[in-house]
């Protein structure tokens, strides 16, 4: 379950909507949506997980815990993009990376690219990011142990809100608030060419690019006294791993906190559990 509470967007295109399993999807003209789906929240949704003030009274131990998450490659076992893009594309994805690591394209961009290689129908690659995708080990308890101390969890991802919800609601997983992309298809069905929107949230950087920084979306989620766990692994975390009190890491953002000093520790959500211990101490 997943709290998604997008800015509204005008419903005027025919969007095709992944369901459990992911490999199934089929098209839903937007006339006949609920109101509830065209303000961006979904019929498994649950409401109320962006709070943005600390409710009166409430002495529950994480209250103050902001756990701000990445999707691929952080709350899965694996880089599904990659895995998938290996599939549809063979190594034309690659040098994007590299043009990453070096510096000369953001991730945002180099997202939008690879993506803009895939001629696969549109069915065939969303349901190839679900069932490529696996919850890492110890993420589910880890979620169950923050929202019942009373803390709050967003998934920040350039991935497929399609794709993030169905995972989401096939492995059960407990409820966040969700800042993600969507998949636009310029071809029949929604079908290829593709390009990526980024959620409006996102901001402005130097580094990021415009629209693309994820920095933004903690600074709006983050309350005066609270306490920021940022989850990652890649360049698009950085920005929020600057900002936070304390940075679980792994791959390309590991080297980066540690080339910057940053305070972290490797990501493992089961670790990352036992550490509630000295939020709520």
């Amino acid at each position: 379950m997943i709290a998604d509470d997008r800015p509204p967007a005008a419903p005027n295109t025919t969007r095709p909507r992944a369901e459990p399993g992911g490999a199934h999807l089929h098209e839903e003209p937007s006339e006949t949506r609920s109101r509830a789906e065209q303000g961006g929240a979904h019929p498994f949704v649950e409401q109320g997980g962006a709070r943005l003030h600390a409710e009166a009274g409430d002495a529950r131990p994480l209250r103050r815990l902001l756990a701000f998450l990445d999707y691929d490659g952080t709350a899965t076992t694996r880089e599904c993009n990659e895995v998938v893009f290996q599939e549809f594309v063979g190594d034309a994805w690659r040098p994007f990376e590299d043009d990453v690591r070096a510096g000369r394209l953001s991730h945002a961009e180099c997202f939008d690219r690879q993506v803009g290689l895939v001629r696969a129908p549109r069915a065939k690659l969303l349901g190839a990011l679900v069932a490529a995708a696996e919850p890492a080990p110890g993420l589910a308890a880890f979620l169950a142990a923050v929202r019942a101390g009373g803390g709050r969890v967003i998934v920040v991802s350039a991935g497929f809100r399609e794709v993030i919800t169905t995972v989401w609601r096939r492995y059960g997983l407990p409820p966040v608030e969700l800042v993600a992309s969507e998949l636009v298809g310029e071809g029949p069905n929604g079908g290829p060419p593709y390009h990526i929107e980024y959620d409006p949230r996102l901001g402005d950087c130097p580094r990021c690019g415009p629209a693309h920084c994820k920095a933004a979306v903690l600074r709006a989620r983050r309350r005066p006294g609270d306490t920021v766990w940022v989850f990652g692994d890649g360049a698009s975390d950085l920005c929020p791993a600057r900002e936070a009190d304390l940075v679980f890491a792994r791959a390309h953002l590991s080297a980066l906190c540690a080339a910057e000093r940053l305070p972290w520790r490797p990501l493992d959500f089961v670790a990352a559990r036992a550490a509630l211990a000295e939020v709520s101490s």
